[in-house]
């Protein structure tokens, strides 16, 4: 690209600030760019290690529980089995005692009769006789077999005064009819000192909820909130539309700090494990990152802007101009001033040396056309095609240029007629064969190229004279039908 320096030392100045200025901006945008970036990553990364890390304390959570339900079925088994034997429950009060020794976090172990009765318990005796407030004991109907139940029951409705969750298989008939139960009771304070022995950073949080958003445990802990129900943060997915884990990040109602949270749902079990990392704390070393930078870029301005202003004052008026008299603003190679003397240079070598030189002269068919069917910038970009398969097509020693609009010079020295209608064929097929001007819309832009060829006779003094041939030449390519080479 070139650009154009008005006269005057206080214009160049002008431009060469605004050059500078322009560049240290899109770098300072680019820098800000990248390290909002950063930002998402490192949010991201954070966010997947709150969820694994989630599903890690579910998952350790919920060991206790399937442990606990694996001594309910047992004791399910023997309850079926005394039922068909038609035995007492109260004789299975042996075998409680046994199993309740064996999952350390159970605080008891009871079975229940048809009527939610407690007939036979291996921990608190004096729960005997006692009807359980669970949920499914006031069901009018039941599935047929075991069903598995868990529930939270608060201090005011629990047997023993304190808040605990109850995991219970209840056994039906074929008719709907409960007929017993085995429940395991934990306490609620069991799932307290089991979260708070997994060390926290500040302002990081873990937290057990039942599905109904009742808070089991909590680390920090805040015991004023367990058993309570909890203040979602805003935008956290509600629990039935979890699969099996989820992120996201919001402002914690109960102390307004900002976290990313992971979540997972305990499979089998009515719980969600959530582990959140504090915003500010995960971005600590991303934010001194950025400051460095943001000196770093700082002090380079002022730099920049002290070496760059002397230097642009020696060396931008010279670059501007060279550029604007070689150089086609919208292909990039040679323009028609720089092509007509660089053609008078090779003729004058050709003629001192005695050596051959020809001349391509190439026009774009129906470019017209191309322009009214797809546009303006497509047209431009037929014709940067172009250039651009002539500067593949082409030796080192070449000069390809754009004499204006559609048309293209390519100065060959020592080449001979043949040679140089050679190698305009494999540019005109070249270009035939192009896929790479496009529309909007992506469509190949098909377009096709005319050429016509002349080489140096005895009696040429001026380049013009040759590429007045070669215009010739070019005309009859384009009388004969187009998209071919003719030589002058």
């Amino acid at each position: 690209m070139t650009f154009y320096s008005p006269p005057g030392s206080f214009a160049r100045s002008v431009i060469a600030h605004g050059v500078l200025i322009i560049f240290l901006l899109a770098a300072g945008g680019w820098l800000v760019f990248d390290f909002w970036r950063e930002r998402e990553r490192t949010v991201a990364e954070v966010s997947r290690l709150a969820m694994h890390k989630s599903q890690l304390v579910g998952a350790l959570f919920g060991d206790t529980f399937i442990a606990a339900d694996y001594v309910l079925r047992d004791m399910a088994d023997h309850v079926e089995l005394a039922l068909a034997r038609k035995t007492s429950l109260a004789d299975l009060t042996p075998l409680l005692e046994k199993k309740l020794v064996s999952v350390p976090a159970l605080t008891d172990l009871v079975l229940l009769d048809e009527h939610c009765k407690f007939v036979a318990v291996g921990g608190y005796k004096s729960f005997l006789g006692t009807r359980s407030r669970q949920r499914f004991c006031s069901a009018s109907s039941h599935e047929s077999g075991q069903n598995l139940h868990i529930q939270y029951m608060p201090a005011e409705k629990s047997a023993n005064g304190k808040p605990v969750v109850l995991i219970s298989r209840s056994i039906a008939t074929r008719q709907g009819r409960m007929q017993a139960a085995a429940m395991a009771v934990i306490e609620l304070d069991f799932a307290q000192r089991w979260i708070e022995a997994f060390a926290v950073d500040a302002y990081n949080v873990q937290t057990i909820l039942d599905t109904e958003g009742v808070v089991i445990a909590r680390n920090p802990p805040m015991l004023d909130d367990l058993g309570k129900l909890t203040l979602a943060p805003p935008g956290q997915p509600a629990f039935e539309q979890i699969g099996s884990a989820a992120t996201f990040t919001a402002r914690s109602p109960l102390d307004n700090r900002e976290r990313i949270f992971g979540l997972s749902r305990l499979e089998n079990f009515p719980f969600i494990a959530i582990v959140g990392y504090d915003m500010a704390r995960s971005l600590e070393e991303w934010q001194q990152r950025a400051w460095q930078f943001a000196l770093g870029y700082a002090a380079l301005t002022f730099l920049s802007l002290g070496l760059l202003r002397a230097y642009l004052r020696t060396v931008a008026q010279s670059r501007t101009l060279h550029t604007l008299a070689t150089t086609d603003v919208l292909t990039g190679i040679a323009n028609r001033r720089y092509l007509f003397e660089r053609g008078e240079q090779e003729l004058a070598r050709a003629i001192r040396y005695d050596k051959p030189l020809s001349v391509l002269m190439i026009d774009i068919d129906l470019f017209k056309k191309i322009n009214d069917r797809w546009g303006h910038p497509s047209g431009d970009q037929v014709i940067r095609n172009i250039a651009n398969l002539m500067l593949g097509i082409l030796r080192g020693v070449d000069t390809c240029g754009r004499l204006g609009g559609e048309e293209f010079i390519a100065i060959l020295p020592e080449t001979e007629a043949q040679g140089a209608a050679t190698l305009a064929e494999r540019l005109r097929q070249a270009v035939e064969a192009s896929e790479l001007a496009r529309a909007d819309d992506g469509q190949v832009i098909r377009h096709t190229v005319s050429i016509g060829v002349a080489a140096r006779l005895p009696g040429d003094m001026t380049f013009e004279t040759i590429l007045r041939r070669a215009d010739l030449a070019l005309y009859r390519a384009k009388e004969s039908g187009r998209n071919q080479v003719v030589a002058g």
